[in-house]
């Protein structure tokens, strides 16, 4: 997520994610607005404006931190929620609980297994 566009772009879906998995509706125009910005930001930081490049680096940063089994999700379910397509409530419950079981399984797998002398 080294590139302007890439990472805004990544960040928006992100984020629309977030606003999917909350149940947030908004109208086509205010989607299309928050898209516009984005773009706008991209331009801004391939451009190299220092502030944006700046932000970019702590926003990659950021979106780095996060496990892959939440940006993953929240990135498709972002671009699902740009489209306008939504889930009753009860759906988006069970994609958390299936988003948070994989989690939980892949860090079972990572954690030190604490072994005893013989």
């Amino acid at each position: 997520m080294k590139t302007p566009f890439g990472t805004w772009i990544y960040l928006l879906l992100v984020v629309s994610g977030a606003a999917w998995v909350l149940g947030l509706q908004t109208a086509w125009w205010q989607r299309a607005l928050a898209v516009t910005a984005v773009i706008g930001l991209a331009v801004a930081d391939a451009a190299h404006t220092a502030v944006i490049s700046e932000l970019r680096e702590r926003t990659a940063h950021g979106l780095d931190s996060l496990s892959t089994w939440i940006r993953g999700p929240l990135a498709i379910a972002g671009g699902a929620w740009l489209t306008g397509f939504t889930l009753p409530a009860t759906g988006r419950v069970v994609l958390a609980a299936a988003v948070l079981t994989v989690i939980l399984f892949e860090r079972s797998m990572t954690a030190p297994v604490a072994r005893t002398a013989p």
